[in-house]
């Protein structure tokens, strides 16, 4: 499998466009990685993690082809990761040419939203998927399953894992210290690479609620070691970066190093 990180931002985006801190001005100056899109990410080009406001623009800038994906996953319905307005461009007599089916697979204030945007939609375009926790979907030759997250208390939120010959990713973001009926389904699945999220900075909470602290991501990385889903050849990713982390991207990435974990930058692609 690989894994196209599209966006790697929190919802303000790097910079955000209102923010004059220090980590903001650093990325309007000497743009590159410091500068990230909401977050989001495309496997092997077929399945994609969520549609962010910058979809249109992070696809141009890395030349993917949204017309071969199949399935698109939603995490939870915030608008940074939910804008499903670019949809309504795959719908009849906005977009030609399309001959396959995408599957939208979310909650059910996520599938309800599509349905009622894409009102008349042709079933032929669009196909609606009610995901269910913990209950795994089979497509294509992947294994798809549902995880709950800890984010917002007015619907389930969802981090997925991912399977495909052999090889796994665990999505995890948006999320604070995963509830303990996530734990318990990861325990003993082994996990290729997983991707958290960095969205609080140091705060002094090893299990925080609704996003992960620096020290929840090193007591989530052990934990995962606990439980025998990571090894010596598994890879921990980070995405989904605020400026109120306070660190730039070569801050972030240098200190992580020295815990064994990758800071993920848009555009970035790893095979699993």
């Amino acid at each position: 499998m690989e894994i196209h990180f599209l966006g790697t931002a929190a919802s303000e985006g790097i910079p955000n466009v209102f923010c004059s801190c220090e980590i903001c001005e650093q990325a309007r100056s000497a743009p590159g990685k410091h500068r990230r899109t909401r977050s989001s990410a495309l496997i092997d080009g077929r399945i994609q993690i969520d549609i962010a406001p910058d979809f249109t623009c992070q696809l141009l800038r890395d030349g993917a082809d949204a017309r071969k994906i199949t399935h698109l996953l939603f995490t939870h319905t915030h608008p940074d990761h939910f804008n499903i307005g670019d949809l309504y461009s795959r719908m009849v007599g906005f977009g030609h040419g399309i001959n396959q089916t995408l599957n939208l697979c979310g909650n059910d204030i996520a599938i309800s939203e599509c349905a009622r945007l894409l009102s008349g939609y042709s079933q032929e375009r669009f196909k609606l998927n009610l995901a269910v926790p913990f209950v795994t979907i089979e497509r294509g030759g992947y294994r798809i399953t549902p995880l709950l997250a800890n984010h917002a208390v007015w619907e389930f939120c969802y981090v997925w894992f991912i399977e495909k010959d052999g090889k796994s990713l665990f999505y995890g973001h948006d999320s604070g210290w995963f509830p303990e009926l996530t734990w318990q389904w990861l325990a003993g699945k082994h996990i290729d690479l997983t991707v958290l999220e960095c969205t609080l900075g140091f705060n002094g909470e090893t299990q925080p609620n609704n996003h992960m602290s620096i020290e929840a991501i090193l007591a989530a990385q052990e934990k995962l070691k606990d439980l025998g889903c990571h090894n010596k050849n598994s890879q921990l990713v980070l995405s989904h970066i605020s400026h109120n982390v306070k660190m730039n991207h070569q801050q972030l990435e240098e200190f992580m190093l020295s815990h064994g974990i990758l800071v993920a930058w848009d555009g970035l692609k790893m095979e699993i």
